[in-house]
């Protein structure tokens, strides 16, 4: 076989791959993981049945990839913005501000769907439950030390910081499940309203005479 036609039959394959991927996606959020068929994901797609089954041989092993895809994706999205240069609140700011320009935007929040399902009705997948608490786990790792640094500084809440980033993470999770279900309502999101969940309401920004953070009630 020549390179030509092994790059056009990889071509051909990342596209089938794409259709089955984008269909399995909508069909899932509109019909639940037990509600999905093979076969209506096929006619999603536009593809044969026999096409389809030939790619994924059961609806797991497309819902296990649609899950796979959320969570690494999400998770390589936080890892470069709590790594990123600035304080830590300015990272975290940074981080809502790209959550509500994207992952609200479009499709992208029908993955918010997919975790939602995994998490309930596809507990019987193997080695799923346990492959989405890794992942989590992950993403406890990157917030909560930020969260810390911002308590540090004063900006970020009192109390717990992995109790405040199961609040965050369950504010972003709740309002996509709200988008999917009333359109508009992205537009009416903001940054400010995701990342002032985790603000220390008695915070006082730095002083311009003396640089240092002023406690709440205290007189310059």
């Amino acid at each position: 076989m020549s390179p030509r036609s092994q790059k056009l039959n990889n071509q051909m394959r990342s596209q089938t791959l794409a259709k089955i991927d984008s269909a399995a996606l909508k069909v899932f959020a509109a019909c639940g993981y037990h509600g999905a068929t093979m076969r209506r994901i096929a006619q999603a797609a536009g593809l044969s049945y026999g096409l389809v089954y030939h790619y994924y041989p059961s609806k797991a092993k497309v819902f296990r990839r649609l899950v796979d895809f959320a969570l690494t994706g999400s998770l390589e999205a936080m890892q470069q913005f709590m790594h990123a240069s600035g304080s830590a609140w300015e990272r975290m700011t940074a981080y809502a501000a790209m959550v509500v320009s994207s992952l609200f935007a479009g499709d992208t929040s029908l993955y918010f769907v997919i975790i939602l399902q995994a998490m309930t009705q596809g507990r019987a997948i193997a080695g799923l439950p346990a492959h989405i608490s890794r992942m989590f786990g992950r993403y406890y790792e990157l917030l909560v030390p930020v969260i810390k640094e911002a308590q540090a500084s004063g900006e970020a809440a009192p109390g717990d910081p992995a109790a405040l980033a199961a609040g965050f993470f369950s504010m972003v999770q709740g309002l996509a499940m709200l988008t999917f279900q009333h359109q508009g309502l992205e537009e009416r999101i903001t940054p400010a309203l995701l990342v002032n969940a985790l603000r220390n309401p008695g915070y006082v920004p730095r002083s311009q005479s003396t640089g240092r953070p002023r406690p709440s009630g205290r007189k310059a």
